[in-house]
């Protein structure tokens, strides 16, 4: 476990549902709260393996954490997900909308929309389940809220064979804006955090191949990839008093990747 550069006093017992925290950027996020001294509630769908070695890291913080498990591609089941990480510490603050899935497919090969339908029930649809079902408990009990949905870069600015990855995460950042305008006079805050490249456990051989590092770190002018820490420590910024005055916001965390855009290099 590696400490955080920056705490945040006020994130000191706030209770976070982060979902899809069994491995990758997950992971990282549940492992910078726990040392913010959030207490958590840890989704994950099928990886056991991985959700065990997250709560064995965050626990090892001192903080409560418990686990709960679900398949967001059956939409039947979220209510029921969310009711139970509600139950946990009989309340939250807040909520980390990360479980996705990263879908590879040209438009032409996936002409019935299968993967498309997929990919937006458990991108777009799921959060938008979780996220109301948020809202509504908070304002039953008058609590505020704080929610921040991991969107991506492909909702900004994309490539061949992500039309459905890309419009689940476009989607999803257009839903932050309007559930910030809907929620803001409940005291609920709503962000997205935009990730670029992030190397995580099914990329690292990949992406740290000499060719591939190459290829995309010259194009950051940052001249790194990003960590799973990165987005973990900007997942706890967008949850604390420090980012009291943001909501609606789409905060991009790339390196620099698509502001340089794809023009030609200048010595």
């Amino acid at each position: 476990m590696t400490e955080s550069i920056c705490h945040y006093a006020d994130l000191a017992g706030k209770r976070i549902f982060i979902t899809g925290a069994s491995s990758g950027i997950g992971a990282g996020m549940a492992e910078v709260l726990a040392e913010q001294g959030c207490d958590l509630v840890l989704h994950y769908h099928q990886n056991q393996q991985g959700i065990e070695k997250t709560l064995e890291t965050v626990l090892a913080s001192g903080i409560r954490a418990e686990v709960v498990q679900g398949d967001f591609r059956n939409l039947d089941l979220v209510q029921s997900v969310f009711d139970q990480a509600w139950s946990k510490f009989a309340g939250l603050d807040g909520l980390v909308n990360n479980a996705g899935v990263v879908t590879k497919s040209l438009s032409l090969k996936d002409v019935e929309g299968r993967a498309f339908q997929e990919t937006l029930a458990v991108n777009l649809q799921a959060p938008y389940l979780l996220s109301t079902a948020f809202a509504e408990a908070c304002k039953k009990q008058q609590l505020p809220g704080n929610i921040v949905n991991n969107s991506s870069i492909h909702g900004q600015a994309t490539c061949e064979w992500f039309s459905a990855y890309a419009a689940s995460k476009a989607g999803l950042d257009a839903l932050t804006k309007v559930q910030a305008v809907e929620w803001g006079k409940l005291g609920i805050r709503v962000n997205s955090l935009a990730p670029g490249v992030v190397p995580v456990e099914r990329t690292f051989d990949v992406l740290y191949q000499p060719k591939m590092q190459k290829k995309w770190v010259s194009a950051m002018p940052a001249g790194r990839y990003g960590t799973v820490q990165d987005m973990g420590m900007a997942t706890a910024f967008l949850l604390s008093k420090a980012s009291e005055w943001m909501t609606g916001s789409v905060l991009t965390l790339d390196g620099g990747l698509i502001a340089r855009g794809h023009y030609p290099y200048r010595d």
